[in-house]
């Protein structure tokens, strides 16, 4: 360095100069760098949440029509049979 200071001349911002003023620092968000921190996590209990609270809308009538073909099934079996068919005739 031709004519430079060679010596130490201090840490970033305590170089000997004159005091700064009006200095603007920025940052970036911590949500801005990690965008997707604990995604999965929250997904996975998120869905939890959100699918057991809608189980009774589900359940309910899915368990209702399960017992509804069952039974439907049962008495159509029973109807085409020997006996059923002698009910039948009965009732005719």
């Amino acid at each position: 360095m031709a004519g430079g200071h060679h010596g130490y001349m201090g840490w970033w911002g305590d170089m000997g100069g004159p005091k700064q003023r009006g200095i603007i620092t920025y940052s970036v968000s911590p949500y801005a760098q990690k965008p997707f921190a604990g995604a999965l996590h929250n997904a996975i209990f998120n869905t939890f949440r959100r699918v057991s609270s809608q189980a009774f809308y589900v359940v309910l009538p899915a368990g209702l029509l399960i017992y509804v073909i069952s039974a439907s099934k049962q008495k159509n079996a029973y109807l085409y049979s020997k006996a059923g068919r002698e009910d039948l005739e009965k009732l005719l």
